[in-house]
């Protein structure tokens, strides 16, 4: 069997994994921290990093020019643990931007692998599930609620049902992301909705002479002063920027901050995004919805549900059955007012009845859970590293890792539209 070393995000999380290794072909080594940036630092600072020579002395191969040998690596597998959140990713960044720059032949031989820790535990009686991160947590959960669950939505009475439903769901979970991260830029909800409404996309939405404000600018300015008094808004207006020859609606908050809609925000990689999501759904966000249960006296067993689970099931629907076997019990529609309520409300109803415990980190995961989920051979899943493309590797991590701010500000927002998982 091939002997592997598991490099581990944070000591607690390190001590974990060496209760539940398999001591005959594992081994541990904990990293404290985040490592140091190598894309930015000099070769003598890094080496004289404590966690990077604890990597090279573990690993046996050596570094640099003159002493690296990929032959004399003592493991076939390093495999990077860190956290399933926004830090464990940026930690495992740092990890490969090193093994990139000082030990890509490890990479290019197939030794490097990244491992899939859950971010998820969903448990009801007997049934247990780990689930790997959040969007897929919100497809599991919004697919047991879907289950018998009929949307209705506008005022047409338009429904949304089985798959169609599920689908949109998760959607509407990617849209909400991206839409809470535009709303920092203006803290009001109800100001922020009304973007994708009017579809800001090109900057000849805003460009205009000093004279003639453009026509989407001036129905953002008109909607807006519609909600001054409900928002407690001190003034609303819009502004010429002689600079760059474009128009922007400026708005005072309750608080007497200003907030600006222009150009600049509707360039950033969160705004389209947001456009991006909501064009995929538009059709369905048209409130009132309203939520319609099919009334069921018992659940036979689908894909979601697995045979541990099945008798719990059962058993709850003869109890709901017993005298009254000629009637179903019928549930009252619920209606929401707003997509974000219909989303809540759906989740809800996804994760009623079930434990859930949510892993912020490794080190919450007992020695079993961590054995059984993400360091056993027979189940495990592992994510190896390749070189597909040595030049753009190279590009994307001098941009990223580097220190040229303007080339870094510049990649993103010509790639924003590909990423798969934003955090700002």
């Amino acid at each position: 069997m091939s002997v592997s070393i598991y490099l581990v995000e944070g000591e607690s999380a390190g001590g974990t994994a060496k209760q539940g290794r398999d001591r005959r072909f594992q081994a541990i080594l904990p990293l404290k921290g985040k490592i140091l940036n190598v894309e930015k630092a000099r070769y003598d600072k890094m080496l004289g990093h404590e966690e990077i020579r604890a990597m090279i002395t573990a690993l046996g191969c050596g570094i640099g020019k003159e002493d690296f040998d990929p032959a004399r690596l003592r493991y076939s597998k390093v495999i990077l643990m860190t956290d399933a959140d926004v830090d464990g990713s940026h930690i495992r960044t740092l990890l490969l931007t090193f093994f990139f720059r000082h030990m890509t032949e490890l990479i290019k031989r197939g030794h490097v692998y990244i491992a899939q820790p859950p971010l998820y535990r969903i448990k009801k009686g007997k049934f247990e599930q780990y689930i790997k991160d959040d969007r897929e947590f919100v497809k599991v959960m919004v697919r047991r609620a879907a289950d018998g669950m009929t949307v209705r939505y506008g005022e047409g009475a338009a429904k949304l049902e089985g798959p169609e439903l599920t689908k949109f769901m998760t959607k509407l979970n990617e849209y909400i992301g991206f839409f809470d991260k535009v709303n920092k830029h203006l803290r009001e909800e109800r100001i922020t909705e009304l973007l994708p409404k009017i579809d800001f996309t090109s900057r000849t939405d805003f460009e205009g002479s000093d004279k003639s404000v453009p026509s989407k600018v001036k129905e953002l300015e008109k909607r807006i002063k519609a909600l001054l008094k409900d928002l407690g808004l001190k003034s609303v207006e819009t502004r010429h920027e002689e600079e760059h020859n474009t128009w922007l609606v400026s708005f005072v908050d309750s608080n007497g901050a200003e907030r600006l809609i222009n150009w600049e925000l509707v360039t950033s990689p969160e705004y389209r995004q947001m456009i991006s999501k909501y064009k995929q759904i538009a059709t369905y966000m048209d409130p009132p919805f309203n939520i319609e249960h099919a009334p069921r006296a018992e659940k036979t067993k689908t894909g979601g549900e697995t045979e541990a689970e099945t008798p719990i099931l059962e058993a709850e629907a003869a109890r709901q059955e017993k005298g009254t076997a000629k009637r179903k019990t019928a549930v009252e529609p619920v209606e929401k007012q707003s997509p974000r309520e219909l989303f809540d409300y759906v989740l809800s109803q996804g994760k009623k009845d079930y434990d859930v415990q949510r892993y912020k980190g490794l080190g919450e995961m007992t020695s079993t859970q961590l054995w059984e989920t993400t360091m056993n051979p027979d189940v495990r899943s592992l994510m190896q590293v390749k070189l597909e493309d040595i030049a753009e590797t190279e590009t994307i991590f001098t941009t990223l890792m580097g220190e040229d701010v303007e080339a870094r500000r510049k990649f993103i927002e010509e790639n924003a539209l590909d990423v798969k998982n934003l955090d700002i």
